[in-house]
């Protein structure tokens, strides 16, 4: 009986020293591969999931980005629509208005001689003398542009009085002496006027500036 008993003892421990040498580094090495590629899976995971989300975000961006160009173009294309027709409206409604209303006034003879007044007055307060000459259109009557002329202006221009130049409307006054003339020829009266009313014309036809 011992023998046989030897035997299987024999046995069992030869049993145990293989499972110690071979079965179970080899358990151990398949735990350690599988626990790997339990990582290396997470890690796939992890990296698809993070290039899902970029991907998301970047086409989330270039949609908001080109929404933005878009809505860009269309405040840019209804700026410029507005801004054409604003000028359309000045050119056809505000300029031949202000030309209608000055051509009424500006060849009046009592509205020419007082802007003549005013200039020789001016230029006199401000000590200028020599020479002048007053200019008128042609479509003024002369002689009562003269005759309306402040006491004591007609002998302040040359020839005692105005005489026709190449204006529309208005009056001019020339100082010879320095080759320089003040304008208030209907053209350049029209001109001071647009800088000034132009702004409360548009506040008035466009009540919500762009």
């Amino acid at each position: 009986m011992k023998s046989v008993d030897t035997g299987k003892e024999k046995v069992k421990k030869i049993c145990e020293v293989l499972k110690k040498e071979t079965i179970d580094p080899a358990k151990k090495e398949g735990e350690a591969i599988v626990a790997k590629a339990h990582a290396e899976a997470e890690k796939i995971v992890e990296n698809a999931r993070k290039e899902a989300a970029r991907i998301h975000d970047d086409a989330k961006r270039k949609i908001e980005e080109e929404r933005n160009v878009f809505q860009a173009s269309i405040h840019l294309a209804a700026k410029k629509g507005v801004d054409q027709l604003k000028q359309e409206i000045e050119q056809n409604l505000f300029s031949p208005e202000l030309k209608k209303l000055l051509g009424a006034k500006m060849n009046e003879a009592d509205v020419v001689a007082q802007l003549i007044s005013a200039i020789v007055g001016a230029l006199e307060k401000e000590g200028v003398s020599g020479d002048l000459i007053g200019i008128v259109s042609k479509e003024v009557d002369v002689k009562a542009v003269n005759q309306a002329l402040l006491k004591g202006i007609a002998g302040k221009l040359k020839g005692n009085g105005v005489e026709i130049g190449e204006i529309e409307g208005g009056a001019q006054v020339k100082i010879v002496d320095e080759n320089l003339t003040i304008d208030l020829s209907e053209d350049a009266t029209k001109k001071l006027l647009a800088r000034f009313v132009r702004d409360d014309f548009r506040s008035v036809i466009f009540a919500s500036k762009s």
